[in-house]
């Protein structure tokens, strides 16, 4: 991998990537970069000219918008430094081999796929589906506590706020310690425009409405990119001409969407069954119906599925546990089809024998991450400096000059302290 001044030298040269097409650039919830289709549109900025976005997005990747890194959002890992060569899966192989999607565990993947089968379908809808929320849809009012993945946006006109914590200039440009460099549209800009950053890449919502933008080029004027992709917003429809608010960028223009219903159709529901965690659930023994209809008020919740089994799991018995209580029984079970006490006590004893699978499991794979990923024998007891990274066991660590997880120049290292 290369050093700082070689990425800088290399993207200065003549053959950098030519910059594409913006197409969507609005998101609802971070949990969307589970789908590749979205993770590609973050590369649109992207200028290694020998290193396919594609690929970076198929492996489980999207652009940070510093220097030339990416992270996977299976298991938060960045990679950079990309020298001519290298693939973006066998690198995600080697600095992260206990990552749930580079081992093949059930994750909420959504690949770009041909509908010939019934897992493409699947994936085909599910990218369509996302595809029309973003671009036709407002979910629900939203609550006052930030919360990445369930992103709230409000209906024309409503008085309530996003993201009340953030209804200042100051309090947004506080959000922007981390904001790349790279992107070229100033934190202030934003700020004023209405917009925080969340922390991630060049990802930032409006406090208002709860809009998000993401992919900033150099010249991008917020207040008006604001307007166009969010009109209904009441705090940019006082802050931008209504001109500004109505008229069509081209450079910006939304995609057309063909309209649909919110809710899934019998069809698009028994589909969610072929979906890997789906399917994992019911290799647990869960009940098929009961998956199908906890994922279905899911996805229509919130636009998206599960990033793991677990969390999948945790719906699945939230929607039973709400689903008992509705029904509970009080007539003859007999005659009436019902669940008796003796089965509704076998359901609860399956569930928890389900749930210790999950935490054990879990734990298995804890304790693999804490091993060094050089022999694999011993535990990581070695922090490089500066990038912090600590997969070395003491003997594997001894005379590295580079960092073997990002390539950085090890400056010095310590002993991790855990109490």
């Amino acid at each position: 991998m290369e050093d700082n001044n070689q990425v800088n030298d290399r993207n200065d040269s003549d053959d950098t990537r030519a910059l594409e097409a913006r197409d969507e650039r609005r998101f609802q919830w971070q949990s969307a970069l589970l789908i590749e289709s979205v993770r590609r549109q973050t590369f649109t900025n992207w200028t290694v000219p020998f290193i396919d976005p594609d690929k970076l997005a198929e492996a489980g990747f999207f652009y940070l918008r510093t220097q030339d890194h990416v992270q996977c959002v299976f298991c938060q890992g960045i990679v950079g430094f990309w020298d001519p060569g290298d693939e973006p899966k066998v690198e995600h192989k080697k600095h992260f081999p206990n990552c749930p999607f580079v081992t093949g565990v059930a994750t909420g993947n959504i690949p770009r796929a041909n509908p010939d089968n019934d897992i493409g379908q699947l994936y085909t809808f599910l990218d369509d589906y996302h595809a029309f929320r973003v671009a036709g849809t407002r979910p629900q009012i939203p609550s006052s506590t930030y919360q990445p993945d369930a992103v709230r946006m409000l209906d024309s006109g409503a008085g309530e706020l996003a993201f009340p914590q953030f209804s200042t200039p100051s309090s947004r440009l506080q959000t922007f310690t981390r904001w790349p460099q790279e992107v070229g549209v100033s934190p202030d800009q934003l700020a004023e425009a209405g917009f925080f950053s969340t922390g991630l890449a060049d990802w930032v919502q409006c406090f208002h409405c709860g809009g998000g933008l993401f992919g900033w080029r150099q010249g991008d004027d917020p207040v008006r990119d604001h307007a166009r992709f969010y009109p209904f917003c009441p705090f940019i429809r006082l802050r931008a001409a209504e001109e500004a608010v109505t008229h069509n960028w081209r450079d910006n223009s939304v995609p057309t969407i063909e309209n649909r219903s919110v809710t899934l159709s019998n069809q698009e529901a028994e589909l969610l069954l072929h979906h890997p965690i789906a399917k994992r659930l019911v290799e647990m023994r869960l009940n098929p119906v009961t998956v199908k209809k906890a994922l279905k008020l899911h996805l229509e919740k919130h636009g998206v599925l599960h990033r793991t089994a677990t969390e999948a799991l945790e719906v699945v018995f939230d929607y039973e546990q709400d689903h008992s209580e509705k029904s509970t029984v009080c007539y003859d079970s007999a005659q009436l089809g019902l669940q008796t006490s003796d089965e509704t006590d076998h359901t609860t004893h399956h569930l928890d024998l389900v749930v210790k699978e999950i935490l054990q499991r879990q734990l298995t794979e804890e304790e693999s991450r804490l091993m060094c990923r050089l022999c694999g024998k011993e535990r990581a007891a070695v922090i490089f400096l500066p990038c912090s990274h600590l997969h070395l066991c003491a003997d594997c660590a001894r005379g590295k000059d580079n960092c073997t997880s990002c390539g950085a120049v090890v400056r010095g290292t310590i002993k991790p302290i855990i109490s």
